[in-house]
């Protein structure tokens, strides 16, 4: 993913962050990342049963940081979020999103939204929450909110993390 930043596409609509959620199943998922992590600054992996947020779950990314934040790899990818990108990214690198779509896509922004996002909770070490508009789809009538959190794996460096995104309009 060492991409030239000069390459890098201009988006149609840019992310917008928030400082805290700004939609209810955020704000339910950071609730339980919350609860998880108690005293913590995060939660270990093996602290979270997706099975414990099964209203959630259709919605929730778990991936795995690869070479040091330089991509990550999609563990979980929910099924609503399938049915939204039009492709099926568990097991897939982020490097790879947007190859294999069915719908019409821009794989070098879908790319790097994702990336920039999920890079910056794990730098950061901490939720971010951030909204936006279906552009890399040519979908901008498809308007979210998300939030990356990030995990442990037995220590304490983030080594996963924990996601979602929920759409809030869609014609």
């Amino acid at each position: 993913m060492g991409r030239d930043p000069s390459d890098t596409p201009k988006l149609a609509e840019p992310l917008r962050y928030h400082d805290a959620p700004e939609h209810p199943r955020v704000a339910e998922l950071v609730a339980y990342w919350n609860a998880k992590r108690g005293t913590r600054p995060m939660p270990d992996r093996s602290d979270i049963v997706p099975g414990e947020i099964p209203r959630l779950l259709p919605n929730i990314v778990i991936c795995e940081v690869l070479r040091g934040g330089e991509d990550f790899r999609m563990r979980i990818f929910g099924t609503k979020l399938v049915e939204l990108t039009g492709e099926e990214r568990t097991g897939r690198s982020l490097s790879d999103f947007g190859a294999r779509a069915i719908v019409p896509t821009r794989p070098e922004i879908v790319q790097d939204r994702w990336l920039e996002v999920i890079r910056r909770s794990y730098q950061q070490a901490r939720p971010v929450f951030v909204s936006g508009a279906m552009t890399s789809s040519d979908r901008p009538y498809i308007a979210w909110h998300a939030v990356s959190c990030p995990l442990t794996a037995g220590g304490t460096a983030v080594s996963q993390l924990m996601g979602g995104l929920f759409v809030v309009d869609k014609r």
